[in-house]
């Protein structure tokens, strides 16, 4: 898997998500673990059903004649989309959705997912938190540029999900032994997060940002 495919996995892992407030609801409901593994497996096999799909109508397998610039502009596009999303945020001329707004979209489902304690309505759940955005469609894009076989292309997309997935699924492995501590860390992780929100997301953005511009104008270069 491309470098700059690992630093994007990282980075959609770490920034502040509604993916670890759902797991934070469904590790207090009855039957946990089954809930937690049906939102994991649900989101899990969308993206990568997703991912590898992107990366096979890209020509990622074994493209005849595939113009190698082209993966290089969509990096230079992408990095100037995320550094300008990055100081627009960072200067609030870009308004996200309010910490109000958020918490209350959230209460929401939590509360009918709470009512319906459901495996289909924590798979629903898995999907709706791991919607693929940009860092996953600029990641494959750089899957799909190197041209990997068949195998190749699924190892990779599974490795992007498997970073991605990370916090949820050590989650998962841990839910029957210390449940309640793993509640009250991504409570904590949570907190911290959001007292941060502004400066972690301009600066994940930022990051990532002129990563992707550094590489793709190397590349038109040379």
């Amino acid at each position: 898997m491309p470098i700059e495919a690992v630093i994007l996995a990282i980075a959609s892992a770490v920034r502040p998500s509604t993916s670890l407030a759902a797991a934070y609801v469904l590790l207090s409901l009855p039957r946990a673990r089954a809930l937690l593994l049906a939102f994991v497996v649900a989101g899990f096999v969308f993206t990568m059903a997703i991912g590898v799909l992107v990366v096979v109508g890209l020509d990622g397998i074994d493209p005849p004649g595939r113009d190698s610039r082209f993966a290089a502009l969509v990096n230079v596009i992408a990095g100037a989309a995320s550094i300008a999303f990055a100081l627009g945020v960072r200067s609030g001329g870009v308004q996200r959705p309010s910490r109000l707004e958020r918490s209350g979209r959230e209460g929401a489902w939590a509360t009918r997912i709470r009512r319906r304690p459901t495996l289909k309505a924590a798979a629903t759940l898995g999907v709706a938190t791991h919607i693929p955005g940009l860092f996953y469609v600029v990641a494959l894009n750089s899957i799909a540029a190197t041209g990997p076989s068949l195998s190749g292309a699924v190892a990779s997309v599974l490795a992007y999900n498997t970073i991605w997935f990370c916090l949820p699924i050590a989650a998962l492995t841990a839910v029957d032994r210390q449940a309640e501590n793993i509640r009250k860390t991504i409570q904590r992780a949570n907190e911290w997060a959001s007292r941060r929100e502004q400066m972690l997301v301009a600066a994940v953005f930022a990051t990532v940002g002129v990563l992707l511009l550094v590489k793709g104008v190397a590349e038109l270069a040379f």
